[in-house]
């Protein structure tokens, strides 16, 4: 009807119905719209190429190809999706996320649930994590966790662990400061400890310029060098070599060796031998008992008291007072049963350098009578007769004979006076020191 508008000018007339027809009772259905001509209702199926500020408030999409960008709406439920980009700007709650994949969260917290596989997360600003089993978080700071099951921290800076247990600890380079309250069976490479209570065990393998203030070493294997620092009370302990510095007093112990130390100040109370070592300076030290066996060069004594030196020269300085001598030292020795012959033969040579007075006892034991005679070297090799005995000795006869002249080394020699009539002399030499 082309020309059918000139016959019907009320607008009204030319309305129409659009129908739907129900497949289940094959009943056809008037389409309804509002007052602007939308349908109103539920499209159950097709495609809906593009949507802008819109809201869905109820139903449900059974199938969604692909949404570019949501700018606005609410989402009640959603099941099995995965948002591959964008940003939520606020997501009131949510229950369980039960697949996909986050890229970025700032500010969120999440109260609870279990997240099977996290790939990598660059920065966690804050929230709180109430367990982690398995993880590694290699770079942040944690401001506060209840208990580490399992896992490995690679740095950590300026914390304090208050409590619990590290079964195993790799390595850690430097720990600045915080608190450890018990480590068993623990080794400190290298480091300072600025109080320690009781170390129970453990080794330590070098320590540097560190000051032990208190507590106590049940037991020390072997400390290398001890470059610096105080110890208050040591009992039971073995120093086998190094230098200290300064002791204040040494109450107790023993030292069974000290090689190339060197005591500078302090008291021993009692020494019962010295065997080896060198003291090079002693100021002001009192020796009450004890045996030098050997001193190789004591420069000067400045004060103190020896109360008995056997065998000892002393070559040069000044005694600035002696109570009393009570006598020189004594040297003797003896030779009995010698047999005599033809020739004169040497008894063994004294040396002589450091002796005053000295004289042969000699007594002839045999039959038949003995001539004898003093000799003296310097070389100890090239002798000069120096006195003759009484000669020729009769048997059963005593004679003492004194050297005149002094030499370095002195011996008597000694024959039988009549050819092939040997006998037998006692010879004993007596001397004093100087």
């Amino acid at each position: 009807m082309p020309n059918f508008s000139s016959f019907q000018t009320n607008p009204d007339n030319l309305r129409a119905l659009i129908f739907g027809r129900d497949p289940s009772t094959s009943t056809d259905l008037p389409l309804l719209t509002d007052p602007s001509g939308n349908l109103t209702t539920v499209i159950l199926g097709g495609t809906i190429t593009s949507v802008l500020g819109t809201t869905i408030t109820a139903g449900t999409l059974s199938s969604v190809g692909s949404v570019d960008t949501l700018l606005d709406g609410t989402i009640t439920s959603v099941l099995g999706a995965t948002i591959t980009a964008g940003t939520l700007s606020s997501v009131g709650s949510v229950g369980t996320l039960l697949g996909g994949t986050i890229t970025s969260v700032l500010g969120a917290t999440i109260t609870a649930g279990t997240l099977s596989s996290v790939g990598s997360v660059g920065t966690l600003l804050g929230g709180t994590i109430t367990s982690v089993l398995g993880a590694t978080i290699t770079a942040g700071t944690l401001s506060a966790v209840g208990t580490l099951l399992g896992g490995t921290i690679t740095s950590v800076l300026g914390a304090t662990i208050t409590a619990g247990t590290l079964s195993s600890v790799g390595s850690v380079g430097t720990l600045l400061d915080g608190t450890i309250t018990s480590v068993l069976g623990a080794t400190i490479t290298a480091g300072t400890l600025s109080a320690v209570g009781t170390l129970l065990g453990g080794t330590i393998t070098s320590v540097l310029g560190a000051t032990i203030t208190a507590g106590t070493l049940s037991s020390v294997g072997s400390v290398g060098t001890l470059l610096d620092g105080t110890i208050t009370s040591v009992l039971g302990a073995t120093i086998t070599a190094g230098t200290l510095s300064a002791v204040g007093t040494l109450l107790g112990g023993t030292i069974t060796s000290v090689l190339g130390a060197t005591i500078t100040a302090g008291t021993l109370s009692a020494v019962g031998a010295l065997l080896g070592g060198t003291i090079t300076s002693v100021l002001g030290a009192t020796i009450t008992a004890g045996t030098l066996s050997s001193v190789g060069s004591v420069g000067t004594l400045l004060d103190g008291t020896i109360t008995s030196v056997l065998g000892a020269t002393i070559t040069a300085g000044t005694l600035d007072s002696v109570t009393f001598i009570s006598q020189r030292s004594f040297v003797e020795e003896s030779f009995i049963g010698i047999p005599t012959a033809d020739a004169y033969t040497p008894l063994p040579a004294q040396t002589t350098s450091v002796l005053g007075t000295y004289s042969y006892f000699v007594v002839n034991t045999g039959a038949n009578p003995v001539n004898t005679r003093v000799e003296i070297s310097a070389d100890g090799t090239n002798y000069f007769i120096d006195t003759t005995g009484d000669n020729p000795l009769p048997a059963g006869s005593v004679d003492v004979i004194v050297p005149a002249r002094f030499l370095k080394y002195t011996r008597l020699s000694y024959q039988s006076a009549t050819p092939g009539a040997a006998s037998a002399i006692n010879v004993i030499f007596d001397a004093q020191g100087t």
